[in-house]
């Protein structure tokens, strides 16, 4: 470079307030690269730069030291920003900065936790599973290869270790376990029916899996099964380093609750106090993901508050877009069972939080939310925000944090992908740099796969405001929230949520306890009127109510919502034999009048029957007089608690009990008998 060149960038260099290296005059200040150091380790930290006469280091932590090279030891884990600041002769004074990282270094056992999304780093191989597909699918994350080791109905989670890869397959009441080497050797292990397995995770050979259906876990040790009652709906299970089992229950009612093996529960309080546009009263539901530090010092669970304290006959406050449901996070200390303050939080314009990953030093904590398809990444010690990934998939159901952790792999579920982020600079970075596609052979049409990430986006203006309520929200993977909702603000009244499980869409009847919609495509008004969607349908198509004119063959969209509702045609095996008699007593009490052929009711357009459990907050039939509840099936009651219109009976006894039918007395031996039966179906 010639002398003019080295002025011209001089100059430049001047005028953007940035010291010019060829000018010896000029200060350069470089705090070097950003570095990591266990805790209660000593660190040196030396000035890159040149021509100052005095260094200072702001070390965080209150701690201010002088000199070119200063050694310090970080008493406490956290992410220190460092500032160095140089001064020379002339009086010139710059700073530069670098992030220290002081980790607990982890154990010698690393936590497993539960997942949709398996990944073995050494052989670059990773497994996937997505319930719909019935498939267990090995991914050559360099090449894309797709090799389907195994099919079994619903396989939800997926656990590799020492070279088997295990499945959890709901609908079939399995738990397969492939060897990589020779998946015609797999080991399939038959648990009781109605059982639902869920997470699972193995260790040394030795896999455990959460039983929804029996609120249990399954100790698989070879032909072994043992079996440990640990409460209802149990779903993510985790294995911390010192061996203990941490396991969340998956709908809750009154609180949240996180079991633990061996110990009482971990319960999450009800959210109290007022509504406001950050924050939202309710019960902490849908608890489904977990994450544990390296260390196994710290436990987070995520989910949503749901906030069934709200509506127009319990407070006086219409339920609205930003106060029905919001996600949540919590972080707890494994040794104490603790809340962490830095992580009891809501999170704002979110309506769930998903999946977590934990980066390898624990000082990143990633939280996706399904809903609008993104990740926040939060300060693993302080909670700090500190930078979002997009398009990370809607409706994303797993993410794996490389072990080095530059990598983030996250599973897109409804998009059929797995997909690769560079967490190198997540600022510069937020978008995939690499889609790895999960499914061969793909069982739902384009049409019922479009309405199926309709079904779960809150991100799409159209259906939702400010990323809160999807489809989803209240029926996750198509069944019930487990919850009550006052809708009376909507022309009805207390309404416990149905679950879409065998319905078919329309195939039992019209929707809703009073049969206010005659079809999918009506739920148009509640993505208008209780999501602050703007619709899929324009302002005069929506404008002639639920019961008017067909929406269907209005909007693509519309029909492609009904097309993948429709898709929920089984109804969940029983883990309940019915009694002897159960059927005969069904019959002769009359049960079958009402709860008839072989979908257990008569549901049809008017037709509707008043069986004396109305009362005042039943509210009407939107915006019209009560005139009878539409006949919900038994089929899949046994899972679908709490029961009859306003969840008034906890148990299926106590629905059968509130019924005030003409001619019908039942002793205390025939009610037991009728719940056996009912729970059997």
């Amino acid at each position: 470079m010639d002398l003019h060149g080295a002025r011209v960038i001089g100059l430049v260099l001047l005028l953007m307030g940035c010291p010019d290296p060829s000018d010896p005059t000029q200060l350069v200040v470089d705090a070097g690269a950003d570095v990591a150091v266990p805790v209660g380790e000593p660190i040196t930290l030396t000035s890159g730069g040149a021509g100052s006469v005095e260094w200072q280091w702001n070390l965080g932590e209150d701690t201010v030291l002088a000199g070119e090279s200063v050694t310090h030891i970080y008493s406490e884990p956290g992410n220190y920003g460092v500032v160095l600041t140089g001064t020379n002769e002339t009086g010139q004074q710059r700073t530069d900065a670098l992030t220290v990282t002081v980790y607990s270094p982890a154990a010698n056992v690393l936590p497993a936790v539960s997942g949709t999304l398996a990944i073995d780093e050494g052989s670059g191989l990773a497994w996937s599973v997505i319930a719909d597909t019935n498939a267990v699918v090995q991914v050559d994350l360099s090449t894309g290869a797709l090799q389907t080791l195994a099919t079994c109905s619903s396989p939800r989670t997926v656990f590799w270790d020492a070279g088997v890869v295990w499945v959890a397959c709901e609908a079939d009441d399995q738990v397969l376990g492939i060897p990589t080497v020779d998946p015609d050797l797999t080991q399939v292990i038959q648990l009781p029916t109605g059982s639902r397995p869920y997470g699972i995770i193995a260790r040394d050979g030795v896999a455990t899996v959460t039983l929804q259906g029996t609120g249990q876990l399954a100790h698989i040790d070879g032909d072994d099964v043992v079996y440990t009652d640990i409460g209802a709906d149990p779903r993510a299970i985790a294995a911390l380093p010192d061996g203990s089992i941490w396991v969340t229950r998956f709908r809750s009612d009154v609180v949240g609750q996180v079991f633990r093996s061996g110990q009482p529960a971990v319960t999450i309080e009800r959210a109290t106090g007022t509504d406001s546009d950050t924050k939202s009263r309710g019960v902490p539901a849908l608890l489904q993901s977990l994450a544990v530090s390296p260390d196994g010092q710290t436990v987070w669970v995520a989910g949503q508050v749901s906030n069934t304290d709200r509506g127009a006959y319990r407070d006086g406050q219409s339920l609205t877009f930003e106060s029905t449901v919001r996600a949540i996070l919590r972080g707890y200390d494994t040794d104490s069972t603790a809340s962490l303050a830095a992580f009891d939080r809501q999170l704002d314009d979110q309506g769930h939080a998903g999946p977590l990953a934990v980066s390898p030093l624990g000082d990143r904590l990633f939280v996706a939310h399904p809903g609008s398809g993104i990740v926040q990444i939060f300060d693993g010690y302080s909670g700090a925000a500190m930078s979002t990934l997009l398009e990370v998939g809607i409706g994303v159901t797993d993410m794996v944090v490389s072990q080095d952790g530059q990598r983030l792999w996250s599973h897109a579920e409804i998009d059929r992908e797995i997909r690769v982020f560079d967490l190198t600079d997540t600022v510069r970075q937020p978008l995939p740099i690499a889609r790895i596609s999960v499914v061969q052979d793909e069982p739902l049409t384009a049409q019922q796969l479009r309405g199926k990430r309709l079904f779960h986006d809150a991100s799409d203006v159209r259906l939702a405001k400010d990323g809160y309520i999807s489809c989803a929200s209240c029926h996750p993977d198509g069944r019930d929230d487990g919850l009550t909702w006052d809708f009376t603000d909507r022309g009805e009244g207390i309404r416990n949520t149905t679950s879409l499980e065998g319905r078919a869409g329309t195939g039992m009847g019209p929707l809703h306890w009073t049969g206010n919609f005659n079809e999918i495509q009506d739920f148009e008004l509640d993505i208008r009127h209780g999501f602050g969607g703007t619709g899929l349908l324009t302002d005069s198509q929506a404008s002639t109510g639920s019961l008017g004119p067909s929406f269907s063959g209005l909007s693509d969209d519309l029909d492609a919502l009904a097309a993948y509702v429709a898709t929920f045609d089984q109804t969940p095996l029983s883990p309940t034999q019915a009694p002897d008699t159960g059927a005969e007593l069904f019959g002769a009490k009359g049960c079958d009048t009402c709860h008839s052929g072989s979908l257990f009711t008569d549901s049809a357009i008017d037709v509707r029957h008043d069986v004396g459990t109305w009362q005042e907050p039943s509210g009407g039939r939107l915006n019209n007089t009560y005139d009878g509840f539409d006949t919900p099936t038994v089929l899949g009651a046994w899972s679908t608690g709490p029961y009859l219109h306003d969840g008034s009976a906890s148990t299926v006894e106590d629905a059968i009990s509130a019924h005030v039918v003409e001619g019908l007395t039942l002793s205390d031996a025939e009610e037991s008998i009728l719940a056996e039966f009912v729970r059997s179906l």
